[in-house]
C-alpha cells in the first residue's frame, strides 16, 4: 500500500513538472550553447512524457514506444555533462551556479539519473511502473538542487 502512494506521489510530481512548461513571458534565447542546452533537456522532458502518460493510464502501454521513449532519455541525459561544461550566466537562466561551483557533484548527480534511467524498464506496465519512479525521483533531486524555478 505505501509502494503505491509513493508511486502516485512521484507521477502527481511528474505531472506537475510536465505541465510546467515554457511560459509566455520567457524570453527568447540566442546563445546557442542555452539552445543546445534547452534542447537537450526538452527532449529528456518529452521522453518522460510518454513513459508517464503510459504509466499513468492517459495513454495505452505501446512497448516499442516505451522503448523509443527511454532511448531518447539515455541520450539526452548522456549529453547533459557536454551541455552545462560551459557556464553560462544571465538575468533569465534558471541554471543555479551551484553547478559550475561544484561540478563533481553535479556530474554525479546527472549520472545518478543516467543510472536510473537505464534501469527503467519498458518490457510491460507494471515493470515501468516500477521502475519509473527512481527516474523521476533522480531528475527531480536535481532539478531542486541546481534549477531554479521548478
Amino acid at each position: 500500500m505505501r509502494r503505491h502512494l509513493v508511486e502516485l506521489a512521484i507521477c502527481a510530481l511528474l505531472a506537475a513538472w510536465l505541465l510546467s512548461g515554457v511560459r509566455a513571458d520567457e524570453p527568447v534565447v540566442r546563445d546557442e550553447a542555452v539552445l543546445a542546452r534547452q534542447a537537450t533537456m526538452k527532449s529528456a522532458k518529452a521522453a518522460l512524457a510518454v513513459l508517464g502518460e503510459m504509466s499513468a493510464l492517459r495513454r495505452h502501454f505501446d512497448r516499442a514506444a516505451a522503448r523509443a521513449a527511454r532511448a531518447r532519455l539515455l541520450e539526452a541525459l548522456s549529453d547533459l555533462p557536454d551541455r552545462f561544461e560551459q557556464p553560462y550566466f544571465d538575468r533569465h537562466t534558471r541554471a543555479r551556479p551551484e553547478i559550475w561551483g561544484n561540478w563533481p557533484a553535479f556530474l554525479r548527480s546527472a549520472e545518478a539519473a543516467r543510472q536510473a534511467a537505464r534501469g527503467l524498464r519498458t518490457n510491460n506496465l507494471p515493470a515501468l511502473r516500477r521502475s519509473l519512479p527512481a527516474v523521476m525521483s533522480a531528475c527531480l533531486a536535481c532539478h531542486s538542487r541546481y534549477r531554479t524555478g521548478q
